[in-house]
Order: C-alpha cells, then structure tokens, then sequence
C-alpha cells in the first residue's frame, strides 16, 4: 500500500501532498513555479538484498565481483525502471523533464521535472519515493579547514610508508579513483602516473552536468586529495602515500545523483580504490539509505572506498551525536572489530578521522558512535540497525590518520605545494595506505585490508593498543605494521564461511587464502539458548584435508535457528574464530521459492543445484547456466513445476556435451513464481 507523505504549515495546512514525495522536497516543491524544473532521484522499491549480492561474489577476484555486481544491479535496473524512464522522457519533450539519468548502484533514476511530474511519477508501479536530489554548496561538501605553514610532509613517514617502498610496493598498478571537485593533471607530481584509458583525454570523467572531459580542479581541493594519494616528489617535496599508483578522476557534482553516477562508473572503469573527501551533513537531510545501498554494492564489487566523515567534531551542539559523523563515512566498514559487540550489516566505505602530528585527535575529526536508527533519523531507511542510547551504536569513525597541516600538491600551478587540514586530507592518506597494500596483494578483499589495518593501528594518547573506541576508531593507521601482519596471516584468513539449513540438517562450507593450517573445529549455539548449554564443538576430531571445504551438522532441531562459528587452527601460532553464520533447518518443508548454493563450490567434477518451489506454482521451470557475458553455456532442467524441493546435477558440460573451461558460471532458476541467480566456480 502506498504511503502519502505530507509537508504541513504551520497553522496545519497541506501545502503540497503526492504519494511517496520526500517531506523536504515538498517543502521545497511548495516554493517554485509550476514549470520550474527540480532536481530529484525516483527510488525503485525493488532494490538487490545485500546478502544475495555478496552470495553472488564471495570468493571471486575483483574483476569477476565487479562484472557480477554491474550485471546483476543494471538488469534489475532495466526492468524496474523502464516504466518511468519511459515516462520521463515523454515530459521531456515538453520540456518537463530533462537530464534523466539511471543509476543502477541504487535502482534509482535522477532527473530534473516539475511539479506536477513529480506528483504523477511518485504515484508509479514501483516507485518507493522520490527524493529531493538538492544541490549543496561546494564549501559545505569538502571537509577541509584552515592549515598553517611547514615545511615537509610528515604525514607520509608518520604512517611508516617509507618502509613499504622499501619492502617493493609503491602502489604500482593500482587504480585510485579520487572523487572530488576535478585534479589538476598536469602537476609535476601526479602527471606520469594518470589513469588513461582511450575516450578519457583528461584521466576521468565530469559528473557535474556540463562538458564530460572538463576533469581540471578550479579551487584545490581535488588536486591536494590526489597528492596526499600519489605525489612522487618530482616537483620536489615527496606528500603522497603511493607515489606510483595511478589517479582517476571522477569531478563530482554538489548532488548525491552525481556521486552515484561517479562511483558506479569507478567501478564499471575497474577501479580498485575509492576515496571521497566530500560528504553529506546533518541536518540537511542526507539521503543515508541510499549511500549505504550504493556503499554495499561497493562492498560486492570489491572496491574499497574511504570516506571524510565533515569537521564538525566540535560542533556536537548543532551536529548532535549519533549524526555528527556524515555520510557516506557513517556506513558500517566492511570488516567489523571484535570492539563492535553489536554486530549487524556490513558496506564498503570506511569512516577516516583526522590526527596532528603528534598523534593527537584534531578537534574538528567527526565524533561517533553512528546510528542508523530510522526513528531517530527516517532517511536511514530501510536500515534499521545499530541502535545507539540504548545499544552500542556504530563505533566510528573506524580509524584516524594524518590530517593537520598536511602538505600537498597545489592547483595553481604545476610544481607548487600548499597546506591544507581537515578529514579531506587524513581521507586521501588512508586511500595511499590501501593502495601500498594492494601492490602487494591486489587480490586482497576489503575486509581483509580493514582488518590489517585496525588491529595495526598505533593508538591514540590514552588508547590501549588493539581497541577500537569512538572518536579514535582502531588509532592511527601504520600501513607498514598492516603489511607485515599480511605476510604474516594469509594462512589463516577466509574466503568464505557458510551455512545453509536443510531440511533435517545445516550444511556449512568455507575456504582459506592459503594451506598454512593444521585443521578446523566447528562450533554452535542455539539462538535463545534456553538450556543454557552455551557455544558446543559440534566436530569430535578436527577436521582435515584440502580446500574447499564442507561440514554437515546433523544433530539439528527444525525450526531452530543456530549460530556457527569456525576455529582455524594453524600450524604455527595461536587459533582464530570465524563468524557467526546463522541457519535454520527444517524450513525448507515450508517450500517457499528458494535457489540455494550450488554444492561443491568450487567444483572440479559436478556441481548440485537445489531449489525450492511453493504450493500453487504453476507451468514450467528451468534452471539455466550462464557464462560471465551472459551467454546461455547450459539448459540444465526444464521440467513442469511441483511444490516441494529439487536437485539437479551439472556434470560441467554445455549443451553440445563438451565440458566448460574453468571459471564463475551463474545459474538462474526460472518459474512462474519468481526467479533467482547465483553463481558457482568451476576449477580443473
């Protein structure tokens, strides 16, 4: 049922009423022509569930995550959106629509309509709400404050980069995207290593509305963000933590269609960091749930963002605690500290906060926790989690770096330098430090870098090592300490941990980076835990051999939902706990539609596939395997439906009978009511 949301005056009168329409876009809609034409973002009500989304890419390179995310987002895209494109581009030509835009990171559709458009379409099939896309000041945007004179960039050592180049990684390779207010590409600096790419004359792309190609900075900010990433010191002062990775330029807009547009781009482009030192403040009204929703498809594509979180760490009064913290900085970081007890979703974008030089917490850095708590906040909807007073809340931000009289390149001119301070300038540090890490592991996931990087941190004064607290975060980042804790734990970290109910059984599945274990144990807890029993090995001997890995837990009761964790014992060292990963048995007798995950996967000879159809389906259903370009590999059952659950076996053969070539197929299931995808990886 559709909701009406209403602006009233202050003596109770309506002042403009549509179905779905934001509070504060009819506040604004209220105060123009009827001709006028206003900025908006149309939301889809069908959006991607994130835990289908990682499904699909656990376990993949960055490449395969981010073609997946792409594919999946942009076909959900297509159909939900089709009717209101259609329709705005009808008022288009009337002039009462223009500049229509799909963005598919966030089933949404950014435009500029008037008035009576904006009633007609909020009242669409499938339309959530339309939002008001207000442009900000640039100045409100940037979080940046005034800077004093000095002499060298201390940032740089204080992180320990140094001692990385020293060890071979200078982030050769890696692909930073700055997402800003355009680079001056001609810096001395910064001008050999640009991101080029045949149609991007000028490293990138203008998302601001006017010419695509004009990625040149106009007042410094984006070119200093960029140095503190990768100044090689050509011009003579050495500012950035990567000297040699490569600068993308995405110049964004003061809207939030425009950042959506800059980073589903980035990740189309085959970006592998993101770092944004614009943000989104309270109390105007920041559209909270769609950057987390763009922030988990980030996390899908296995991109890691770093985000400014504002200066207003000292302005608790007008910036009140849980929201002092902006967006997108506020998201939930992809890996979550054993600090942060209440543990729920996850995204992409980490939270930077900013230090001086002597390791003390600047005033202005962002004050946490965050909360995303929709009664406190309705933008935060759909998400509804990490209550704060009571609960938790979301520790932030997730950890500090350099960002006091920080050195950097200067726009003006190209050689000189220039002194800025602010979260804008600790945010870049951060990004240069993930990409050091990646020039030696490009293969590594976000968590996996988010985890070296806070259990590495150098703590703040009066902060025990290995904490994580509001307004510190984990400390202030030690890229060279993340990177020896790498070499020194790959032979322990996950791929993948799951569990999947059955229907008189838990299924689980996990692999590791690499073989420097001894075993594995399993353990569980019932949810309620009304025996009191507590968490219980369910393995008697640990559990050997090669990976991947699977465990069937058959001492289940139906209905009950379980908590499983795993112990990965190495061969050297102390053991470490994985999880939880929840599962049910015994709902599958309720047959409601489901496509579970293949088994094995990855798979070298077979793969089964089971799935699940509800009482009252009808006609036929076919499961069908795809390649990556979405090319028809194998029609692997088209049968007529029935209630209840089914198997089918792919023995890795297309339908000449010729076996596929290693690499991540999707499967997809097809029925009268309801389709679903996922993917599975076929090895040799």
């Amino acid at each position: 049922m559709k909701r009406l949301l209403v602006l009233a005056t202050l003596v109770g009168a309506v002042a403009y009423a549509a179905p779905n329409v934001t509070p504060e876009l009819a506040a604004h809609l209220d105060g123009v022509g009827a001709t006028e034409l206003v900025r908006v973002l149309v939301v889809m009500e069908e959006q991607i569930p994130q835990d289908r989304i990682m499904a699909l890419t656990d376990g993949l390179t960055r490449n395969e995550r981010r073609v997946i995310v792409e594919a999946e987002c942009s076909r959900l895209a297509a159909s939900s959106q089709r009717d209101v494109v259609a329709f705005l581009e009808g008022r288009a030509s009337s002039g009462r629509a223009a500049d229509i835009m799909p963005l598919w990171i966030v089933n949404a559709v950014a435009a500029r309509t008037d008035r009576d458009t904006v009633e007609v379409v909020s009242a669409m099939p499938g339309v959530a709400y339309v939002h008001w896309d207000k442009e900000i000041p640039v100045d409100l945007l940037q979080d940046v404050v005034p800077a004093f004179e000095d002499e060298i960039a201390w940032n740089v050592t204080k992180i320990r980069a140094p001692d990385v180049w020293n060890e071979g990684y200078d982030g050769t390779g890696i692909v930073v995207c700055v997402a800003d207010g355009g680079v001056n590409y001609n810096h001395r600096d910064l001008a050999d290593h640009m991101w080029t790419k045949a149609g991007y004359p000028n490293h990138g792309r203008s998302f601001t509305g006017g010419d695509p190609n004009d990625t040149m900075d106009y007042d410094g900010h984006g070119t200093h963000v960029a140095g503190t990433v990768a100044s090689d010191g050509t011009a003579g002062s050495q500012c950035g933590m990567a000297p040699n990775a490569q600068i993308m330029i995405a110049k964004l807009g003061s809207s939030d269609s425009t950042w959506f547009a800059a980073w589903q781009w980035a990740i189309t482009e085959g970006v592998d960091v993101i770092t944004s030192s614009w943000s989104k403040k309270y109390p105007d009204y920041p559209a909270y749930g769609l950057h987390r929703a763009a922030s988990e498809k980030t996390l899908a594509a296995g991109v890691f963002h770093t985000n400014s979180i504002g200066n207003q760490g000292n302005q608790t009064g007008s910036y009140p605690i849980p929201f002092n913290i902006a967006t997108p900085g506020n998201c939930p970081p992809p890996w979550l500290h054993p600090d942060q007890t209440l543990r729920e979703g996850i995204s992409g974008t980490v939270g930077v906060g900013a230090t001086d030089s002597g390791d003390n917490l600047a005033y202005f850095s962002g004050r946490g926790p965050a909360s995303w708590d929709k009664e406190r906040h309705p933008q935060c909807a759909p998400y509804d989690d990490y209550h704060w007073s009571p609960g938790l809340g979301l520790i932030k931000p997730d950890f500090v770096a350099p960002g006091v009289n920080v050195k950097s390149c200067d726009y003006r001119n190209t050689s000189g330098y220039t002194l800025k301070s602010g979260t804008s300038m600790s945010t870049p540090c951060a990004a240069g430090a993930v990409a050091l890490l990646l020039d030696f592991d490009d293969a590594l996931p976000p968590a996996q870098i988010e985890r070296a990087l806070e259990l590495t941190a150098d703590p703040l004064p009066g902060q025990t090592k290995g904490t994580k607290v509001n307004h510190n975060g984990a400390g202030r980042i030690n890229v060279y300490a993340a990177l020896q804790f790498l070499k020194a734990s790959t032979g322990i970290d996950l791929k993948y941990f799951r569990a999947a109910g059955l229907e008189d059984r838990v299924r689980l599945a996990w692999d590791c980076e690499s073989s420097a274990y001894a075993g594995f144990n399993v353990y569980r807890e019932a949810e309620g835990d009304a025996a009191d029993a507590g968490r219980e090995r369910v393995n008697a001997a640990l559990i050997t051999g090669q990976a991947p890995f699977a465990y069937e837990d058959r001492d289940v009761v139906a209905a009950t939902t379980y908590e499983y964790w795993l112990e990965v014992v190495p061969t050297t060292g102390k053991a470490e706990l994985f999880g939880p990963a929840p599962a049910t048995p015994g709902l599958k007798k309720a047959y409601a539609f489901a496509l579970e995950p293949s088994y094995p996967n990855p798979t070298t000879t077979d793969a089964t596939i089971a799935f699940s159809l509800p009482v009252g389906v009808s006609g036929e259903y076919a499961v069908t395997i795809y390649d990556l370009a979405g090319r028809k590999v194998r029609t692997l059952d088209a049968a007529a439906s029935a209630p209840g659950r089914h198997e089918v076996v792919w023995n890795l053969a297309d339908d000449g009978g010729r076996g596929v070539a290693p690499g991540v197929y999707l499967y997809r299931l097809n029925a009268s009511c309801g389709s679903a995808v996922r993917r599975m990886v076929v090895t040799r």
